[in-house]
């Protein structure tokens, strides 16, 4: 069970605190338990209005979109991360939210999620998400589900990929995905390259090791 010290304890940790990182909190009732400022920004919603809410009440998928599949994707996530007890990166998932400003209505938006366990012991009693809004670089498209710049960095992703072979192909399309993302933003401009040399560096990190010649 998810105790009270165990939340006080995340929540007062310097990482939770980061500005520039969305954390959310979920136990094992899929209640979300806690969130930092970052998660409050990118989400538009206050923490009173997520905190002791199931998170799908939250964050439902959008009834527009008939081929929404975040609520499967990310159930099917956590599911994974309570049963196995490891780390579970989904790459990169639309996930639309609601308009607080125009109730009943959604926002397009795109994510690249990975989810965490927390533990008591070994037993998984919550899951940490940290979700990056990486919208400005997948946008939509006239024609539905079209997402051309998600098939370029897939490509590249495949690439980059093949210079960390032991990390999961999602891990690398995430990783590269929020770097274009942060490079998109500072530039002011698309550099898919420095993108790929920012998201080398970070997968070292992730992986231990110096990128293996491809």
């Amino acid at each position: 069970m998810l105790s009270a010290s165990r939340i006080s304890a995340i929540e007062e940790s310097a990482w939770f605190q980061s500005k520039w990182s969305p954390y959310l909190l979920a136990d094992a009732d899929l209640r979300i338990r806690a969130v930092n400022s970052a998660c409050e920004r990118v989400t538009g919603h206050p923490r009173e209005d997520m905190l002791g809410h199931p998170l799908f009440d939250v964050f439902p998928d959008n009834p527009a979109d008939p081929e929404a599949d975040g609520v499967a994707n990310v159930s099917a996530s956590l599911e994974l991360v309570f049963r196995r007890g490891v780390r579970h990166w989904m790459g990169v998932q639309r996930y639309d939210l609601p308009d607080r400003r125009n109730p009943g209505a959604f926002v397009y938006r795109v994510w690249t999620p990975m989810n965490d366990p927390i533990k008591e012991g070994k037993k998984t009693v919550a899951v940490l998400q940290h979700a990056q809004d990486v919208t400005r670089v997948v946008p939509p498209t006239p024609e539905e589900h079209a997402y051309p710049k998600l098939f370029e960095l897939r490509r590249a992703a495949e690439v980059l990929g093949r210079q960390f072979p032991d990390l999961p192909s999602e891990a690398v399309l995430g990783v590269l995905t929020h770097s274009h993302s942060v490079i998109t933003e500072s530039a002011g401009a698309e550099d898919l390259e420095r993108a790929q040399a920012l998201a080398r560096l970070r997968l070292e990190t992730h992986a231990g090791h110096p990128a293996q010649e491809p």
